[in-house]
């Protein structure tokens, strides 16, 4: 082998090694973690208190973790004197814990009004799709003369579907009223402010997103009341 090509896979090997070092620092497992300390380790409890309102949940979750991250390393650009990468953690929260806070959120903006305008009926609310994944993103740039020179963009990606609720109305048990109401979702991608950690970053995420899932409750009692009972 000439010296041209052993010097070429040495820097390909210590370049390989920086981007294992750098994308390493931060796991899925570490944001589990974190993650489940946010929500104190447990999931909402079971609503035992009865109610003329029902809401449940159809979007699918195979565990009973907090949360369930994936990790992935993409959009990789090998090149001799410049490398990039995106490596991105993706993380899925249990579906109960927006359910339980769109729950309160909406029940409470419901018994504004709405509660008195059903006589006896009852209400059944299902969520097909709802907001429950971020990303946390870090794309890495390194430029290799003579000594290796990086920097990275990382930022939080919020799961930016809309929320979307089917919804029955039942007198006697049959089927009065039926529709769905989409509630549009706002959240934006957040950037890392200058020595800002991951689990800062992430805990001002969290906090923003349960606001989100309470904003997103009371919108969707007020455009719920506005379809069935419109004012004259």
């Amino acid at each position: 082998m000439n010296l041209r090509k052993q010097r070429n896979l040495i820097v390909t090997t210590v370049l390989i090694a920086l981007v294992l070092l750098l994308s390493g620092c931060l796991t899925s497992q570490k944001i589990d973690k974190y993650v489940g300390t946010k929500f104190n380790n447990e999931l909402p409890k079971p609503d035992k208190k009865t109610s003329d309102i029902s809401i449940t949940s159809a979007v699918s979750f195979n565990s009973d973790n907090i949360s369930v991250t994936e990790t992935k390393t993409s959009h990789m650009l090998p090149l001799l004197f410049y490398w990039q990468w995106d490596y991105k953690n993706t993380c899925t929260l249990n579906p109960a814990i927006p359910v339980s806070t769109f729950k309160k959120s909406f029940i409470s903006q419901a018994n504004k009004g709405l509660n008195q305008k059903f006589n006896g009926q009852k209400l059944e609310l299902t969520l097909e799709e709802l907001p429950h994944a971020f990303a946390f993103d870090d794309k890495a740039h390194m430029v290799w003369v003579i000594y290796a020179f990086g920097w990275d963009k990382i930022s939080v990606q919020p799961d930016v579907k809309d929320m979307v609720v089917s919804y029955k109305v039942l007198q006697n048990g049959s089927v009065t009223k039926s529709g769905r109401i989409t509630i549009k979702n706002n959240e934006k991608n957040r950037g890392l402010r200058f020595f800002q950690s991951w689990k800062s970053a992430i805990s001002e995420y969290l906090e923003q997103y349960e606001d989100d899932m309470t904003a997103m409750g009371r919108s969707c009692a007020t455009q719920l009341s506005q379809e069935l009972y419109p004012a004259n």
